[in-house]
């Protein structure tokens, strides 16, 4: 079978960007971060009760001491979102941790996009634009008007189970500019974290000083329907999410 013409130019680049430091570190950034924040969000759970304690007793610093290290750990892959908005909920009740959560989710996407650009700067773009399909993800959300990226953005951001650092790789990797990144960032997690630190201020609000106070407070089988109901609202967000990925094309 005779090769195209299009074919050896394109497998010499894709051979290169295997080879190449920034790629090869950004693929193993991105694989971290599918792993890396789901097992400390479980250290999180488990010292709730301590962590709950030590941001209150910083009275109003505590909210900047809290959105501080969301920011941090967020935009380094360390944290899911979601777990730490429960947190602040939690602590700080629904309106005050959603607050102290959009302040921390959007210092984390600009810190997240700023590391990911740094290491992937233009040799991901070169492998990305080697591969038709992806060629086509990539300029629909960077040759697209303004408005349009920050729709796909927000779309991309929506779903729940959307992975915040591995996204920011994806975001900056595309080539995806700053100010349509954030706004995106902002409108598209919003109503997942309002979910998310409901939940922790509802928690909170039995009195009780961890999970397994809650547990104990509430009865194992209340807590079983509480989790049941966040996770059909959950799980709705995420169908909508993926229709709308499907319908522009990202998915």
């Amino acid at each position: 079978m005779q090769e195209r013409p299009d074919e050896a130019p394109r497998a010499g680049i894709v051979e290169r960007a295997r080879r190449n430091p920034r790629v090869v570190a950004s693929v193993a950034l991105s694989a971290a971060w599918f792993t890396l924040p789901a097992l400390f969000s479980i250290g999180l759970f488990a010292y709730l009760g301590p962590v709950s304690d030590w941001l209150r007793s910083h009275g109003n610093a505590g909210l900047a001491v809290a959105a501080l290290g969301f920011a941090l750990t967020a935009g380094l892959g360390l944290m899911p979102t979601y777990a730490q908005a429960v947190l602040m909920g939690w602590v700080f009740g629904t309106a005050a941790g959603l607050g102290v959560s959009v302040a921390g989710y959007v210092g984390g996407a600009v810190l997240g996009w700023g590391v990911c650009r740094a290491v992937a700067r233009d040799e991901v773009r070169a492998l990305i634009d080697a591969e038709p399909r992806w060629r086509v993800v990539r300029s629909a959300l960077v040759d697209a008007s303004r408005a349009r990226t920050v729709a796909l953005v927000a779309l991309l951001r929506f779903p729940p189970t959307s992975p915040f650092a591995f996204t920011n790789m994806l975001l900056a990797a595309t080539g995806v500019r700053f100010a349509p990144m954030i706004v995106g960032s902002l409108l598209g997690m919003l109503p997942r974290t309002a979910v998310a630190a409901w939940f922790g201020a509802q928690g909170a609000a039995t009195g009780a000083q961890d999970l397994k106070d809650l547990m104990q407070k509430q009865g194992l089988p209340a807590v079983i329907v509480g989790i049941v109901l966040i996770v059909v609202v959950l799980a709705v967000m995420q169908h909508v999410g993926k229709r709308a990925l499907r319908a522009a094309g990202l998915s």
